[in-house]
């Protein structure tokens, strides 16, 4: 649009100059073949003067009569005269404003004269006229010489009225720049629609562009065209449409391979985090069995059989893993039992009595005898040595952790209780997720994988029973534990 400006400035400029310049030659032309005809007829008004006032035509009789001359042929052309001698010098005036062409015409221009090169041509003879324009009219100054027998007796200038001519010519050039104006606005205003209608969904397709490069993919697009631009609009919405398609695509594949990594990822956890266990147990047993000159055959046969059933744990764990990992996991307790809950909670503590030892700990049993439950006997006992685990790591060196089982209406409640540097409040509501840690050097023990937790609530859960920490910071940590079970009283003895 600016472009088009600029030439249509240009072009207007161009074509007002060139109608100006021939409305000019137009009107100088038409003036030159008036003056013509005028020329005669003033030299026949000239020749009739004399005749008629039987003065003889020479430079003094024009001198002597220049005022009645100039008044009589005033009358006849019917236009201000102003007589000169040969000479060029003034002699007399119709308007009686001593010459001065504009004084007459227009006060405004006192003082002020068209010049006398008209005059220096006269007196070589030469006729000539000037446009003079004086405010709303145009007067044409005709200067002649006045020729007697054979020489040049005097000079005369007539101030004739061309306003008529000048005003057609201006209407008529007013006119063309108008009808130029009109055509002009009317094809500006086709451009600007034309454009508009052009640009405007080019400008709808940059901007859903942008949008589609920020990865905003809804975007939609409106344009009802049925030239070029609509038929690159619709490939352009096609376009998008796989794009989006294939981005989504993308997604789903991302999404199942980070499900598939963190189930992965979960899966080595859990097997890391469990083995830990079963091998801390035999590899303290033989620890125990290289370190010792063991006479007794009891405490070697116990320590066996020890050993052989961790590896059995161990290995019935890992083929529980490789199980949970080609299955959903289960909300419900899977081969359960009745089970005498003291004996698991009593051979748990047994079996940490070793890691316990190790850091100088005591682990205090105040367990009620035979507890029956139903449940699964070997979750129920992962439960009791994570705990414990976590106690003997997180405790003081040279503290008790008190380990309690007890019934309570039809509920089972375990508590185990430790002395040690406690868990912050601002952390104690995160310790059941998944892979989260307590870092703190201090602690008997660090490592982990912050799984033991979240697998002993996943544990209760499915025994529909409930899970409760407290802690205190430097004093310890309680969990209360409490299993919605039957339970059954035996004679059988721990």
């Amino acid at each position: 649009m600016i472009g088009f400006l600029f030439i249509f400035c240009i072009g207007y400029a161009v074509m007002s100059f060139y109608l100006n310049k021939a409305v000019v030659d137009t009107n100088n032309s038409m003036i030159k073949r008036s003056l013509l005809s005028f020329q005669k007829e003033l030299f026949l008004h000239v020749e009739q003067y004399f005749e008629l006032e039987d003065i003889s035509m020479d430079d003094t009789s024009f001198e002597n009569h220049a005022n009645d001359f100039a008044e009589k042929l005033s009358s006849k052309i019917e236009a201000r005269v102003i007589a000169y001698s040969r000479k060029g010098d003034f002699l007399a005036d119709t308007a009686n404003a001593n010459g001065i062409i504009l004084n007459y015409e227009d006060l405004d221009n006192e003082n002020k004269d068209i010049g006398y090169e008209d005059l220096r041509m006269a007196t070589e003879d030469i006729s000539s006229f000037v446009v003079v324009p004086v405010k709303d009219k145009y007067l044409v100054v005709y200067t002649s010489p006045i020729l007697g027998i054979g020489e040049r007796i005097g000079i005369v200038r007539c101030i004739l009225d061309y306003s008529e001519v000048f005003s057609s010519s201006k209407d008529l050039l007013n006119m063309i720049n108008t009808l130029v104006l009109i055509i002009f606005g009317t094809i500006l205003l086709f451009m600007i629609l034309l454009s508009k209608k052009i640009s405007s969904p080019i400008e709808k397709l940059t901007k859903a562009t942008k949008k589609i490069g920020e990865g905003e993919f809804d975007v939609k697009i409106d344009v009802d065209s049925n030239d070029e631009v609509g038929e690159l609009a619709k490939s352009f919405v096609k376009m998008n449409k796989q794009i989006k398609q294939q981005i989504d695509i993308i997604a789903f594949d991302r999404d199942n391979l980070r499900k598939i990594e963190g189930f992965r990822k979960a899966f080595f956890d859990n097997i890391t985090h469990e083995m830990k266990t079963p091998l801390t147990i035999i590899s303290g047993y033989c620890q125990i069995l290289i370190d010792q000159n063991f006479e007794d055959p009891q405490f070697l046969q116990k320590s066996v059989r020890k050993i052989k059933r961790e590896s059995e744990n161990m290995h019935k764990m890992v083929l529980q893993l490789l199980e949970a990992s080609k299955e959903k996991s289960s909300t419900t307790i899977r081969d359960t039992e009745k089970i005498n809950l003291s004996q698991v909670v009593d051979s748990a503590c047994k079996d940490m009595k070793i890691k316990a030892d190790k850091y100088q700990i005591f682990i205090k049993r105040e367990i009620e005898e035979n507890i029956v439950t139903i449940g699964n006997s070997a979750e129920l006992r992962r439960v009791v040595i994570n705990l414990l685990d976590n106690s003997i790591k997180y405790g003081d060196v040279h503290s008790n952790i008190t380990v309690k089982l007890f019934t309570e209406g039809e509920d089972c409640h375990i508590t185990i209780e430790d002395k040690g540097k406690g868990i912050p409040t601002d952390k104690l509501h995160k310790i059941f997720k998944r892979f989260y840690r307590i870092n703190q050097s201090d602690f008997v023990e660090t490592e982990g994988y912050g799984l033991g937790l979240d697998i002993v609530k996943e544990i209760i859960d499915k025994h529909h029973g409930e899970i409760k920490i407290s802690s205190t910071e430097q004093m310890g940590t309680t969990v209360w534990i409490k299993i919605p079970q039957n339970v059954y009283k035996t004679e059988t003895s721990v």
